[in-house]
């Protein structure tokens, strides 16, 4: 009988749950009502990254990277952390594949730089967002946000050092925020 009310207690939340979802309760994480219209026409209606936006980004990266003559890795993921583009210039090692898409994953999931995660895990005890599987504190990952506010993913470079990653993923984010 015991091991009914850890169960019971989880069946009284859900429910509680489904009915304030039937009542009507509004998610606010999203872009507010008067902004939609405007989103959906920069976007086409879509909510996430578009290969086109993806290429924009990564060429900017690239040429960035290249005018310092280093080879980078590029990740762009949705706001999911589902890999959307990737591009990997000639010479890089292969090691940079997995740190630039983590790089890209982690800015997606918590849509703020990686190296912000990494400073705020730093000040905790026990550097909690380090053991989060599949999070990588490590500078060089964006969030990819409109200027509405509107969460579409997130960019990684791996290739060069932490802070110049972190420069080139920067050219990408200028480029996209200029073609809106």
């Amino acid at each position: 009988m015991k091991s009914l009310f850890p169960l019971i207690g989880f069946l009284l939340v859900c429910s509680s749950a489904a009915a304030q979802v039937s009542e009507g309760s509004r998610d606010t994480s999203g872009p507010l009502p008067e902004k939609q219209d405007q989103v959906q026409r920069l976007y086409d209606g879509k909510s996430t990254i578009t290969l086109e936006m993806a290429q924009k980004m990564a060429n900017a990266a690239e040429a960035a990277a290249s005018k310092k003559i280093f080879r980078i890795v590029i990740s762009i993921v949705d706001q999911h952390g589902n890999l959307k583009y990737f591009r990997r210039m000639d010479d890089t090692s292969a090691g940079s594949i997995e740190v630039s898409q983590m790089k890209a994953s982690t800015a997606a999931r918590f849509p703020v730089s990686t190296k912000t995660l990494a400073e705020r895990s730093a000040k905790l005890a026990g550097n909690p967002y380090g053991s989060v599987p599949g999070f990588l504190l490590l500078e060089g990952g964006l969030p990819i946000i409109t200027k509405e506010g509107m969460h579409l993913g997130g960019i990684g470079i791996s290739g060069a050092t932490p802070e110049l990653d972190a420069s080139f993923v920067q050219a990408g984010i200028d480029e996209f925020l200029s073609g809106q």
